[in-house]
């Protein structure tokens, strides 16, 4: 059961969220057999978790699902695996709209993994806190926490979770009008995830510099990275809603032509090339 829980971890990080979703399911129901309880309870955080990934199911159901998910690491006893529900569930709580509560939910995080020293937990903590500042528009707030976060998990080195937030950050960075900035962090967040592999998170930070493209004033550019994000299978769901949106507003100043020899153009680049491309274009930014 742990090898398969944690094989799926991998493809989760690599975009295949089927097989993960596959692999959690069979982890669950041997964790069950055996009666071990807290792999049983990791594999349904992990479902949980991978559902909102992927905006499976309804929200509200899946909210319960993870109080649920939150009362039994809470009798299981383990403070570290409390702490990660309790930020997975802030998450779904920002989806609902319940900003007080997701906020509540992170601070408890934080006192927990401040007392036993978690210091991964506590950049993620962190990070929710920047999150739910940016879907409050409070994007001032956001860069702080972002950076707070920033500072521990790269203290860390973990570096997948460094670009995750980095591209995240580079939305608040945008709306404030911090161009450069937002441009450096979303090039150090592709020089990462082109490394490490981290398919899902390159394509949230080509949505990025999709937006950054677009308010240069290079609507077709902008509108080609949309598309090759939108063709891909690792997109998850909350970068699809941040290029569908994107790229309506992009059509917009564009004629039917010119939309479909720009889809055309993106169907015909590889991947890893239009990556590459967009490196040496960000760090020549």
């Amino acid at each position: 059961v742990e090898a398969i829980t944690f094989l799926g971890n991998v493809m989760e990080f690599t975009g295949n969220y089927s097989r993960a979703s596959e692999l959690y399911s069979e982890g669950l129901g041997i964790a069950t057999a055996v009666g071990d309880r807290w792999f049983a309870a990791l594999c349904l955080l992990c479902l949980a978790g991978e559902g909102i990934t992927r905006s499976m199911g309804k929200p509200e159901h899946a909210h319960e699902q993870l109080q649920s998910v939150v009362a039994e690491w809470r009798l299981i006893g383990d403070p570290r695996l409390t702490a990660i529900a309790l930020n997975i569930l802030s998450w779904m709580a920002v989806k609902l709209g319940r900003y007080d509560e997701a906020r509540d939910t992170l601070e408890e995080s934080v006192l927990l993994n401040t007392s036993i020293g978690d210091r991964w937990g506590l950049g993620f903590a962190y990070r929710g806190l920047g999150f739910i500042a940016q879907a409050q528009g409070e994007h001032a707030q956001a860069v702080e926490m972002f950076r707070t976060s920033l500072d521990t998990l790269t203290e860390l080195g973990a570096r997948q979770d460094v670009a995750r937030v980095l591209t995240e950050m580079s939305h608040s960075l945008l709306a404030l009008g911090n161009d450069a900035e937002a441009a450096h962090a979303l090039h150090e967040a592709l020089s990462i995830t082109t490394e490490t592999q981290g398919t899902f998170v390159t394509l949230a930070a080509l949505v990025g510099i999709a937006a950054l493209q677009a308010k240069r004033g290079a609507i077709e550019q902008a509108l080609e990275l949309l598309f090759i994000v939108l063709a891909h299978p690792a997109s998850i769901q909350d970068t699809r809603n941040r290029a569908e949106q994107l790229r309506n507003e992009l059509e917009a100043h564009l004629t039917k032509q010119q939309v479909e020899a720009v889809q055309t153009r993106a169907q015909a680049q590889p991947f890893e090339t239009v990556v590459n491309e967009v490196l040496k274009q960000t760090e020549l930014a």
